[in-house]
């Protein structure tokens, strides 16, 4: 029996919390197994790159996209130190899915998500592939940021202080630079960065790539700012693309 494409909400327990997301199918036969990808939001999350998840949809890989907790319905606070243990936790429940390949996963991230995902590939040995698009870097990112643009952005999280979180954004950079992750082992690794970014800057990327263990490729967008809002076509082709090689 075939059964259709299907996308929803759902929730898992993490340390007692209730943490939800989107799971999506492809269609296929009931018990067929499908490769299937993590997708990591960005701070505070509001794009969800459901360009990319469609269309991955469409070639027969599964996804689950992870709202972190404090944003978008998940319990308790948003905190930066909390994003890669909950990405682990999202990531074993995404392979405890019955039509989920648990030999073929990979993880896509965005800004922070990509942080996230790139942390995630150090302690995840059987990731297939880590697609990081603009991705937050290291220690470099405490200069410049200021504590009215955590706030700003965080308003439409749960948190327990704008001063706690921009503590634990500056603490959390440190402790995890994307760059020192990405050297842990060999992993395709497709890093996508605009030269217009003006969140992060695209220097980050270059950093990141030019400490990364081979094979990782690095695509630069001329002019593109940071949520590509102006080529999301050509991003979801190129993320889609790489992702459906790898798995």
């Amino acid at each position: 029996m075939n059964h259709p494409a299907h996308s929803g909400s759902v929730a898992f327990k993490y340390k007692g919390l209730k943490l939800v997301g989107v799971l999506a199918r492809p269609a296929g036969p009931e018990r067929k197994k499908f490769p299937a990808v993590l997708f990591l939001h960005g701070f505070p999350g509001s794009e969800q790159n459901v360009d990319v998840r469609r269309r991955l949809l469409e070639q027969g890989v599964a996804s689950f996209a992870l709202h972190f907790s404090g944003a978008w319905g998940s319990d308790g606070y948003y905190a930066f130190s909390n994003l890669v243990p909950q990405a682990q936790a999202a990531l074993k429940y995404l392979a405890s899915c019955d039509f989920v390949d648990k030999k073929r996963l990979a993880v896509f991230g965005f800004s922070m998500g990509g942080w996230t995902a790139i942390n995630l590939s150090a302690r995840a040995p059987s990731l297939k592939a880590i697609v990081a698009v603009a991705p937050v870097g290291g220690p470099e990112m405490t200069r410049g940021l200021t504590r009215a643009h955590i706030a700003h952005h965080a308003k439409t999280l749960r948190i327990k202080s704008v001063n706690a979180l921009f503590k634990d954004f500056g603490d959390s950079v440190t402790a995890l630079d994307p760059a020192k992750a990405a050297f842990v082992r060999a992993m395709p690794l497709l890093l996508v960065h605009g030269t217009a970014d003006d969140v992060v800057p695209c220097a980050i990327s270059k950093r990141i790539y030019g400490a990364a263990k081979r094979p990782a490729k690095l695509v630069v967008s001329s002019g593109a700012r940071h949520d590509f809002l102006d080529r999301r076509g050509w991003l979801t082709s190129t993320c889609a693309g790489f992702l459906k090689r790898y798995l």
